[in-house]
């Protein structure tokens, strides 16, 4: 069963809403390559890690068709997922639906998810969103506010460095920031890629241990394709997960998966 509970958010916030090309994000992320490799290196961290899932409250700030979340349902825990795209949580709630599992959901921004998901979480997912929104570090504090005392932090997003590395081997000597407007407005390019090192500063700040670390399509953006196809996807995920856990490979990689846990004062 789903339940979605709007908020109506005004336009205060100018972040960047995926209604306009929800239906293509399944083909040209998740049903890819390098989407299989970002759910398969959160996969791995979660199961390393031992991350308790049995009857723990998850809650999933952004998280868009909620297909990494439907994972983590199947392994017994009960999700709360909110996102700001109404027809990216009309999939999610599709999907939790077909599988025949809960789901409470709400279409509002993670700016404004306490009001409908009040107190604290044992798990906190946040994957993906931070480099679209146009206060990322105020946004990162308000995720921490979610996470219970010696719970559990899930938080991925765009990286500056992969960014730039990746747009100095396409011959641009002077490497942007960010994306430009265009690529904002029309394509799935972030605006705002984020520096490693200083959002785990910021979750040490706010009373959280990094607990692991990893760049996500380290090896696999930086092979030509060709290469690629010719040793075969299972070979370069298996470079990828291993050399995302390692310095300095990991701080090239497209995304950046931090796991942290809440110390106990």
């Amino acid at each position: 069963m789903s339940t979605q509970r709007p908020i109506d958010s005004g336009n205060q916030i100018p972040d960047r809403n995926f209604d306009d090309i929800a239906a293509r994000f399944s083909k040209t992320i998740y049903d890819t390559p390098k989407g299989q490799l970002r759910l398969a290196a959160l996969r791995q961290d979660f199961a390393d890690l031992d991350i308790p899932l049995q009857q723990c409250e998850v809650l999933d700030l952004g998280g868009g068709q909620g297909q990494f979340a439907l994972e983590l349902a199947r392994q017994g825990a009960n999700i709360h997922l909110c996102d700001i795209s109404a027809a990216m949580l009309s999939l999610a709630q599709h999907s939790f639906a077909t599988a025949n599992l809960p789901l409470k959901s709400a279409c509002c921004p993670l700016q404004t998810a306490a009001a409908v998901f009040p107190g604290q979480f044992d798990v906190v997912v946040n994957h993906a969103v931070l480099e679209w929104l146009e206060q990322p570090y105020d946004a990162l504090e308000t995720i921490c506010h979610f996470v219970k005392e010696d719970g559990w932090l899930s938080l991925m997003f765009y990286n500056l460095h992969g960014h730039q590395w990746r747009q100095l081997m396409n011959g641009r000597t002077h490497a942007p920031e960010g994306s430009n407007d265009r690529l904002r407005r029309e394509g799935n390019a972030p605006q705002h890629p984020l520096d490693p090192i200083k959002i785990m500063d910021e979750l040490r700040a706010n009373g959280f241990e990094i607990l692991r670390w990893r760049g996500i399509r380290c090896i696999h953006d930086h092979m030509h394709q060709k290469i690629r196809e010719r040793i075969g996807q299972p070979s370069v995920n298996q470079a990828d997960l291993e050399f995302g856990l390692q310095d300095p490979y990991r701080l090239l990689g497209r995304y950046i998966h931090v796991v942290a846990k809440r110390a106990i004062p």
